[in-house]
């Protein structure tokens, strides 16, 4: 599959993007029990209908709809795991320790010179400068942070267009109190203000 991070995928030396053995295998795991649900819906199909038939009460409006909802929900749920399987299934690595980055993305609908600016804030590695921010269904620029556990390090990479016109700022690298501040941050924590206040981590030192 390929990468859609253009930052990292300039620096092969750093990172590596393959594909993880563990969710391929068990993507390809729940999609065979999905597609043999589908088999099995599909050759019991009038058992089901029957079934469903003998519903009594408010539920009695379901009965024509039981069995199909079955067969689509078992057909949804094999193509979904199956996609997965093949493009899902890719993760990003630190060449240097082998450490699977997880990742976190937020899409944004603002111009390039405001994706600097969001650069700059999550280069200061203080929340105060780069909370709250949220994520658009639209726009151009992605803001994608990548956390290594293991190696207490996370990186944060700037993204503005597609093909040609795409645009990347350099890799932020965030370690000691700038990584740990970002790695308390929940889901909900991003699209609120920071409640640490500033704590001038505005230090060299944070950037790799």
């Amino acid at each position: 599959m390929r990468p859609t991070d253009g930052t990292l995928a300039q620096l092969p030396e750093e990172f590596s993007h393959s594909r993880s053995t563990t969710r391929t295998l068990v993507y390809s795991v729940l999609a065979v029990a999905a597609l043999v649900a589908l088999v099995l819906s599909l050759v019991n199909f009038e058992a089901i209908r029957d079934d469903a038939a003998e519903m009594t009460g408010r539920r009695a409006g379901l009965r024509g709809i039981i069995a199909p909802v079955v067969v689509i929900a078992c057909a949804f749920f094999a193509l979904l795991f199956a996609l997965l399987a093949v493009r899902g299934s890719h993760v990003w690595r630190r060449v240097a320790t082998g450490t699977v980055l997880s990742r976190r993305e937020f899409r944004i609908d603002c111009t390039a010179d405001v994706a600097a600016q969001w650069h700059s804030a999550f280069a200061s590695g203080d929340p105060a400068n780069y909370l709250p921010i949220g994520s658009h269904k639209k726009g151009e620029t992605w803001v994608r942070i990548y956390l290594a556990n293991d190696d207490r390090i996370a990186f944060v990479t700037v993204q503005h267009g597609t093909g040609s016109a795409r645009r990347t700022w350099p890799l932020i690298t965030l370690r000691d109190s700038a990584y740990v501040q970002l790695k308390r941050l929940g889901a909900a924590d991003f699209g609120k203000p920071s409640s640490l206040g500033a704590k001038g981590t505005l230090d060299p030192f944070l950037r790799g």
